[in-house]
């Protein structure tokens, strides 16, 4: 009898030394795991895109997010991977960033988005453009996102000039970007619901010279168009339409002259282009009431200090920053749920953002399974922008006769 209960308590203590040591490892594991990072790649396009403009918004988000604990003790790192600047490029980035198992999701600014969209069912990762190109989210493909408007960068100056100054007719030069490639038909399909004319739309390189770009310029103005929409992408085509005494007429645009290189290079041939330019260009003199407003000076104070005063705030970086983001929230809320943080997860959350879950510079987030894009309403966080030029600094300002509760797209 006492053998057997000799045997019994032996049998009992190394069952709980088993169940101890099980648990003592689980305990390690789980502990390892609560502080692996969350990878989030950064494609990076090439500067006359703006595209270190985009990155440098996704590090001060990043930095904001990991000195406030991070993602539920999870710190964001990013990983860059270079495009080029080509479609190619971009696909091949995105194509490497899939690659790395550590990384949830990916973030591209300007061109070469069509080419990820095309790649996204077989790397299957989650991918938010900024191209404003409305064909990379629509139709809707499962892993590929938007954080841009699209068509409404062209439309808005239009809407502007049709309201405010009572233009009839519009002449546009655009070039070949994402965004640039659908600027025609914008302008086209818009002047139909506002009873305008479009006279002519012309195309050429966004590296052509002054001398290179007067031919498409002159047919612009043989067109008898009461407005010109040049796109700003080449500062060229502005000194351009100087020389041509094109400025005799209003001229509008969208909101590549608030990277600032384009606006330094353009100068004073860019006085008085008007365009729809996101709410934190004109951050200090809107009212900061504007819930997208308390978020862009939140947001400029804290690249200021990211920065240490040494680097002028770039207006694109808000694209990035609204991505990181987006990732940090949706990672948060997968993991909130007991669930494993894994791309699908994430997608899955993403395509679900309920209203109070996500509030980024571009307004309050509310996707579905048929809504992909990442933005609020155009007028929550657009107003229309004059390009106001004193000694040979470019500076933006709300447009004469602008609603400063937002533009119309």
């Amino acid at each position: 009898m006492n053998a057997r209960m000799s045997s019994r308590r032996l049998l009992v203590s190394l069952a709980v030394l088993a169940l101890g040591a099980a648990l003592a490892a689980a305990t390690a594991t789980a502990s390892r795991t609560a502080g692996l990072p969350i990878g989030i790649a950064g494609l990076e396009g090439v500067a006359a895109q703006g595209g270190p403009d985009f990155m440098d918004g996704m590090r001060v988000a990043a930095s904001v997010i990991n000195k406030a604990g991070g993602v539920n003790g999870h710190q964001i790192t990013l990983k860059l991977f270079p495009t080029g600047g080509t479609p190619e490029g971009a696909a091949s980035a995105y194509r490497a960033a899939g690659a790395n198992k550590s990384i949830v999701g990916a973030f591209l600014g300007a061109g070469g988005a069509l080419a990820v969209r095309a790649l996204s069912p077989t790397v299957k990762m989650p991918f938010i453009a900024a191209s404003g190109n409305d064909a990379i989210d629509r139709p809707i493909a499962k892993y590929v996102f938007s954080n841009s408007a699209g068509y409404e960068y062209a439309t808005s100056s239009l809407v502007y000039a049709v309201k405010k100054l009572g233009i009839k007719s519009v002449a546009a030069v655009h070039y070949d970007t994402d965004f640039s490639q659908q600027i025609g038909s914008a302008l086209t399909n818009r002047c139909k619901q506002l009873g305008c004319k479009v006279t002519d739309v012309e195309s050429a390189s966004a590296g052509a010279s002054v001398d290179q770009i007067i031919p498409q310029l002159t047919k612009m103005k043989d067109s008898k168009a009461d407005a010109y929409y040049i796109e700003s992408l080449n500062p060229n085509a502005m000194a351009a339409a100087r020389q041509l005494g094109m400025f005799d007429k209003p001229v509008i645009s969208e909101q590549w002259l608030t990277v600032p290189g384009l606006a330094i290079a353009c100068a004073a041939n860019c006085e008085g282009v008007v365009f729809g330019a996101h709410k934190c260009v004109d951050r200090a003199v809107l009212p900061a009431s504007d819930p997208v407003i308390a978020i862009c000076k939140k947001y400029v104070a804290q690249w200021d200090a990211y920065f240490q005063n040494k680097k002028p705030y770039s207006q694109f970086s808000i694209y990035g920053r609204d991505a990181v983001y987006t990732f940090a929230a949706a990672a948060k809320i997968v993991l909130d749920a007991g669930k494993p943080l894994n791309r699908e997860n994430v997608v899955a959350v993403m395509e679900n953002f309920k209203k109070g879950d996500l509030t980024t510079t571009h307004g309050n987030i509310i996707t579905s399974p048929k809504n992909h894009r990442l933005t609020g309403t155009w007028t929550e966080a657009y107003v229309d922008t004059v390009v106001t030029v004193k000694n040979g600094v470019p500076t933006w300002t709300p447009a004469p006769k602008a609603d400063a509760a937002g533009a119309t797209p």
